[in-house]
Formats: C-alpha cells, sequence, structure tokens
C-alpha cells in the first residue's frame, strides 16, 4: 500500500483552514448588513414557497408564463389583502386604545370586587394595606405601558413601512431567483468535484422538498386558522374578531408559543367585554389551532420529517438564539440539518456510505431529463 504523500495532506489541511476562514469572513460581513440578509432571506423563502406551485403549473404552459401567473395571483392577493383585512384591523387597533381609560377603570372595578370579596370570606386573613398597595402598584404599571404603548404607535407605523418596503424588495428578488433557477443551481453544482455531484443533486432535491413543503404548508395552514378563528369569533359577535383572527394565523406559524401568545392575547382583549367572552375567545382559538395541526399531515405531507422533541427544541433554541427569524426558521432548519446530517455528517462518522436515490430533480418535471442522464446518475449513485 504505497501512502500519500505529506504535501497532500497540507493542501488538505490549507483547504480546510481557508474554507474557515472564508465562512468566518463571510458571516462578520453579513453581520455589518442586516436588512440585505433579510432582503435575500425572505426572497429565498418566498421563491421556495412558490416553486412547487410554479412546477404544477408548468406541466400546462412554459415555465416562464407559469410563474408570472403565479405573481400576478400574488399580486391580487396582496393587493386584496391590504385593501380589505388591513384597514379592518387597523380599525379595531384604535378602538381598543380610544378605549383604554374604560379599560383601566374596568381593570380597577375587578380589582376592588376582589378586594370586597376577600375581606368578607377570609376577614382577618387578608392584608388590605397589602392588596390596596398591589392595586395601587400595578394600576400604575399598566398606566404607564398604556401610556408607552400609544406613544409608540408611529414608531410602529414607520417600522411597518418598513417592513414592507423589504418585503416588496424581497417578492421582486425572488421572481428573479426563480426565472434564474437553472443558472443557480449549476453554480451550486460546481462548487462540488465529479464524484460528490450525486450529493450535491440529493441535497438540492431535498432542500426544494424540505422548505418548499413546509413553507407552502404554512402560509396554507395559518390561512386555515385565520379563516376558522374569523368564523368562531363571529359567532360570539366578538367587536375583536377580525384582529384577533389576524393575530391568531400570523401566530400560528411559530410553533407551540405562537398559539400560546394569540391565547393570552385573545383573553385580554375578550376580558374587555366580559369573562365569558374571554373564555370563549380563548377556545375559539384553540380549537382552531387544534383543527389546523389535525391537518399538517394532509398539508405538508411528509416534507419536514423531524420529530417533535426535536422540534421543540429547535424552537426554544432558535428564538433564544436569532428572536423572531429564529421562532420562524426553526423547524425548516431542523430539516435541513436533518438532510445534511443523514447525507454527510452520518456516513462521514460510521463510514458506511449512504446510497443515493435514484430521482429526478423536483424543480425541474420528467420529461426535461433525458434517459441517458438518468441512467448515468443511477450509475453513479451505486458506485458510491
Amino acid at each position: 500500500m504505497i501512502a500519500s504523500p505529506p504535501s497532500a495532506n497540507w493542501r488538505t489541511v490549507g483547504r480546510v483552514v481557508v474554507l474557515v476562514v472564508a465562512v468566518g469572513f463571510i458571516l462578520y460581513v453579513l453581520s455589518l448588513i442586516p436588512k440585505t440578509v433579510e432582503v435575500f432571506l425572505i426572497a429565498i423563502l418566498i421563491a421556495y414557497g412558490l416553486s412547487p406551485i410554479v412546477r404544477r403549473l408548468q406541466r400546462r404552459m412554459p415555465r416562464l408564463a407559469a410563474i408570472a401567473v403565479v405573481y400576478v395571483a400574488l399580486i391580487v392577493l396582496t393587493g386584496v389583502f391590504f385593501i380589505l383585512i388591513v384597514p379592518a384591523t387597523l380599525d379595531q387597533f384604535q378602538l381598543v386604545f380610544a378605549n383604554t381609560p374604560a379599560y383601566i377603570d374596568s381593570t380597577r372595578s375587578f380589582i376592588d370586587h376582589v378586594q370586597f370579596w376577600l375581606k368578607a370570606h377570609l376577614g382577618s386573613l387578608v392584608a388590605t394595606t397589602q392588596i390596596s398597595q398591589i392595586e395601587s402598584t400595578s394600576m400604575a404599571r399598566l398606566s404607564s405601558a398604556v401610556d408607552v404603548a400609544i406613544g409608540s404607535v408611529s414608531g410602529l407605523v414607520v417600522g411597518l413601512g418598513s417592513a414592507v418596503v423589504v418585503v416588496v424588495f424581497g417578492v421582486t428578488l425572488s421572481y428573479f431567483l426563480l426565472t434564474n433557477r437553472d443558472a443557480i443551481r449549476d453554480s451550486f453544482y460546481s462548487l462540488f468535484p465529479d464524484r460528490l455531484q450525486p450529493q450535491a443533486r440529493y441535497f438540492s432535491r431535498e432542500v426544494g422538498r424540505v422548505v418548499g413543503g413546509f413553507i407552502l404548508g404554512q402560509l396554507i395552514l395559518c390561512a386555515i386558522t385565520f379563516a376558522l378563528t374569523y368564523l368562531g369569533l363571529l359567532v360570539i359577535h366578538s367587536p375583536f374578531a377580525l384582529l384577533l383572527a389576524a393575530i391568531s394565523g400570523l401566530c400560528y406559524a411559530i410553533p407551540y408559543v405562537g398559539i400560546v401568545a394569540a391565547s393570552v392575547f385573545g383573553f385580554l382583549l375578550g376580558a374587555l367585554t366580559s369573562w365569558k367572552a374571554a373564555i370563549f375567545v380563548v377556545v375559539i382559538i384553540l380549537v382552531a389551532s387544534k383543527i389546523s395541526d389535525f391537518l399538517v399531515p394532509k398539508v405538508m405531507g411528509d416534507s419536514v420529517g423531524v420529530s417533535p422533541i426535536a422540534i421543540i427544541f429547535a424552537v426554544f433554541a432558535g428564538g433564544e438564539l436569532f428572536g423572531l427569524w429564529g421562532l420562524l426558521l426553526a423547524i425548516p432548519v431542523a430539516a435541513l440539518f436533518k438532510v445534511i446530517w443523514t447525507l454527510w455528517l452520518h456516513p462521514w462518522l460510521t463510514g458506511r456510505p449512504m446510497s443515493i436515490p435514484d430521482a429526478p430533480e423536483l424543480s425541474a418535471p420528467v420529461s426535461e431529463i433525458a434517459p441517458a442522464e438518468a441512467g448515468s446518475a443511477k450509475r453513479v449513485a451505486s458506485a458510491t
């Protein structure tokens, strides 16, 4: 057995060092341009979310025509959303702020009733001075919190305007990502040597399946949660039906934590009407979310394929490390890590190479793959 020359080992070490330094430098540069990163991240997510729809339409029309149809529909739906839902939601927000003094008086009256009930039933066991101190402290904090919230409305409007601009640029960039899919995919494949081309193509397929399926399925589930919550709140004549439905639909995108936050917010807004209304609101939000959970297997299929324990860990770790983005992207990142583990890390640790499934690229119809190319891919996969 002929030993490899020492220069080859040093060359490998040098490549690893250069790769690590390059990745560290890229991460440092990205940390200096967070807005640009947000635009590209939103564009990538939109492109992956729309890719399954484009593929289905591509069976009946050219790819560029399919992309045009999808984006026209997206623009129409966005316009309907801003024309019908956003103004009504803002009106309900204004209603909440306009009635803030009445809400504070109702809270103070409730605390007084609780104090009277405690004194009537517990007598000397209740320290009246401590209850009064708790009441005054709570009211002071509540009033200051309301003042801060009202004072930050202008900042919230500016933040929403900035978010709209970021989303608009993200949608525009996602269009170019979809139209230039082949060039981007070929550039990605060129980073791998010939012996790793099957792994690169398999990774590309899995990324499209996992991320695209998750994003599209999550949008459908959020819309279902919004519709079910809105219909349920209309039945009980909630004055904040649209606002609470919008919050529930958005919060459903955050696993586990989002529905808890929506339930708390719904209870607080429902309590402004009555305690019975607050309980009904929470029940409706929870039932709507559970119905959406029941539909997850049918909407997403096996797109994610990550255990619930891993999802919970990913959600909390992502939220703690990266805030809202970490919460939203925890599940697809966990699924991608599973793909990387199955494809590269586990074979490297065990020394047993993975058998790459012989499947066509998900981003292209089956008819676009030449039989000779498919046979060549099978031979390469079996050889690895």
